[in-house]
């Protein structure tokens, strides 16, 4: 990790720089699991009973918790809070078995993606963020796709 002081900040922070495709990665990750915890929201009201809401609400807990680890790791590797992409209604679930078969690509697409952020960074903490988080969501395929 690099860093570099502006002269020309009025208050001389350190800026720290990391490298930018990474940084759009993790930003992405992050707006995705604010879009995951809207997402199961919706498809945990949509479910048939009451273990399929269940299950649903401990995925969506999960999303809570990556999207909080997330956000910290960019604030602790950018030194700046991440820019949140409001969740439009009509890109949620309204019907509980399409919901679930998008849910489940969702969830196998991510894995790759979260491990190639892991792979490309260098502080320890936000490296094994990404990784227990691949490793989640890999559990929440397999919890759909018993559904």
């Amino acid at each position: 990790m690099h860093y570099h002081i502006n002269p020309y900040e009025s208050n001389h922070e350190f800026q720290r720089q990391i490298d930018p495709t990474l940084r759009r990665d993790i930003q992405k990750a992050i707006n995705d699991q604010f879009k995951a915890i809207s997402w199961y929201t919706q498809l945990a009201e949509l479910a048939p009973d009451q273990n399929a809401k269940q299950a649903i609400l401990g995925i969506r807990q999960d999303e809570i918790r990556h999207f909080n680890a997330f956000s910290q790791s960019y604030l602790n590797l950018t030194n700046r809070y991440p820019r949140l992409n409001l969740v439009n209604q009509k890109d949620l679930p309204v019907n509980y078995r399409q919901g679930v078969r998008e849910s489940i690509k969702d969830e196998r697409e991510t894995v790759p993606f979260y491990l190639s952020i892991a792979n490309r960074l260098t502080d320890p903490r936000a490296k094994r963020r990404f990784t227990r988080a691949a490793y989640d969501e890999q559990r929440h395929a397999e919890i759909l796709r018993n559904l």
